[in-house]
């Protein structure tokens, strides 16, 4: 085996194998989106004898100090369960950054530490990936810990997926809660429609992503923090937007009231009504007049707000084997129409017909008490039944030891200066 920087067309035909579950910020398109940031970029890997890749890492170089932080985001990309492999990528990680003006090392890999079930029950057939952090440490990096709470300065550790393989529509929505199963069902009923957004209509998804930044208080991100994604995965990012055309609703409930009376009436024309036949009456009765209550709040939101009504958008990444749930937003105004549960309904559905084998609904904090930060979020994601994902965090390791313990010094001043 010999380490070695990759080619880009080496790096890509390896980390698209589905077997070794890439995260989105390990494929080839977060190359370009990394120099639009500023940042040189390289490709690290492992050849084995057959000079065949089974290792590989994409490594934004950061500028700092008259050195650079070595970052891999995601990375590395490799099988973890071999330990053996590890050990000699870290060895030659480490050998590489020597020579190559590191100041520091940062690893924070797409690799998982636990699983459990929606209830935070470990699965029965698996055991913490500790192997994993211990063969980390003995390389001298420093684990950045356990973490339950969401960090600016880390990607998120936990995260809800629902396994996808070997299942369908209609398996997986039967081990949904019955407030999603409620929701979706409303959602379809009021014939909500779902659509993939243009890079020109991207502003839609924008308006609703503000609109929710505003009322969660949650921290934002630019426009062009966004943009640089769309100009860069082409179609690895997805941009589905939930939407109702009140025209087409107007028509239908419509239509619906018109054939209950109609059948209220045939009842109605019976001599000699059966108590049956009169709590029939009864029911038909209720329905209209919940229907026509319906056509009056349509009729009106038609005339005040237009005919197409924007209800939840969201940012997914596919890759070889996953679609994920990156960002996203939703109208409150209009939240009786459930948009964000038929635009994950949508998506779920559009795995499954691509051959897709997770949907993950990505990040937790990871404390799933009920006064935690984002309680609410878990309790959305729990109700899809599904699995959640420890990783095993953030690794860092000092390459020019003298000058990162100055490095850390000038930053907590900085720090201290600004409380």
């Amino acid at each position: 085996m010999n380490f070695t920087e990759l080619t880009v067309q080496e790096y890509e035909s390896f980390v698209q194998n589905p077997a070794l579950e890439s995260h989105y910020f390990q494929v080839k398109e977060n190359i370009d989106t990394r120099e639009s940031d500023g940042f040189d970029v390289v490709l690290l890997g492992v050849k084995d004898d057959n000079q065949q890749v089974i290792a590989a890492s994409l490594f934004s170089k950061i500028p700092t100090m008259g050195s650079y932080v070595y970052y891999s985001n995601r990375g590395p990309v490799m099988d973890y369960d071999d330990l053996g492999l590890v050990d000699f990528y870290l060895k030659g990680l480490d050998q590489y950054l020597q020579k190559h003006n590191c100041l520091y090392v940062k690893l924070d890999p797409y690799w998982i530490y636990q699983i459990y079930d929606k209830d935070i029950k470990p699965f029965p057939d698996r055991t913490p990936n500790d192997a994993l952090v211990t063969l980390f440490k003995s390389h001298g990096y420093t684990h950045h810990g356990f973490t339950t709470q969401y960090d600016s300065l880390s990607q998120v550790r936990w995260m809800g997926v629902l396994d996808l393989e070997n299942q369908t529509p209609s398996s997986l929505k039967k081990k949904f809660d019955s407030q999603r199963k409620r929701n979706i069902n409303k959602a379809i009923k009021y014939g909500i429609k779902v659509r993939f957004l243009s890079r020109d209509e991207f502003p839609i998804f924008l308006d609703l992503y503000r609109e929710t930044e505003a009322r969660a208080g949650f921290a934002s991100k630019t426009d062009e923090y966004f943009y640089n994604f769309i100009d860069t995965y082409g179609d690895k990012v997805l941009v589905p937007l939930a939407y109702i055309d009140l025209d087409e609703y107007i028509e239908h409930i419509q239509g619906e009231i018109n054939d209950k009376e109609n059948r209220r009436d045939q009842i109605m024309q019976k001599d000699n009504k059966s108590d049956k036949q009169l709590k029939k009456i009864a029911e038909f009765d209720k329905q209209i007049a919940h229907d026509k209550k319906e056509l009056l709040n349509a009729s009106e939101l038609r005339q005040t707000d237009g005919s197409i009504l924007n209800l939840a958008s969201g940012v997914f990444f596919a890759n070889s084997y996953e679609v994920n749930y990156f960002s996203g937003g939703s109208s409150e105004k209009y939240n009786q129409y459930m948009g964000p549960y038929m635009m994950h309904w949508y998506m779920i559905n559009y795995c499954l017909e691509h051959g897709y084998t997770r949907y993950n609904f990505y990040g937790l904090s990871g404390d799933f008490t009920e006064d935690s930060e984002d309680y609410g979020v878990y309790r959305f994601k729990r109700g899809f039944n599904v699995q959640i994902e420890e990783l095993i965090g953030d690794f860092y390791k000092p390459i020019k030891k003298m000058k990162y313990r100055v490095f850390n010094t000038l930053n907590n001043i900085r720090q201290k200066i600004g409380k």
